[in-house]
């Protein structure tokens, strides 16, 4: 018999912690995770804020403050164990058995 690998996580809990820590703002955990348009969407909305702060503080800050509710939730969701990835499965394992 054949083992069932599709209900398997394939991404690393600590990996995908550790990259939204320090790159979350530009959406490099979602890509890792497969969810790569809304992690393009982290990069460009990241862009655009730090562009909006140059030009108007008020868009900016307000700009910023989102993207910052949503890496934050994003921290929170994989540190509680809760973040899936493209496929729906739960990143959970700290090591991946291949």
């Amino acid at each position: 018999m054949t083992e069932n690998n599709y209900d398997k996580p394939t991404k690393n809990w600590l990996t995908t912690l550790v990259l939204c820590w320090f790159l979350g703002f530009l959406g490099v955990h979602r890509i890792y995770a497969g969810k790569l348009t809304s992690g393009f969407y982290m990069a460009y909305g990241t862009i655009f804020s730090v562009c909006a702060l140059i030009f108007n503080v008020y868009l900016g800050a307000a700009c910023f403050t989102l993207m910052s509710v949503w890496v934050l939730t994003d921290f929170f969701a994989i540190a509680t164990k809760k973040f899936r990835d493209c496929y729906g499965r739960d990143i959970v394992s700290d090591n991946l058995d291949k």
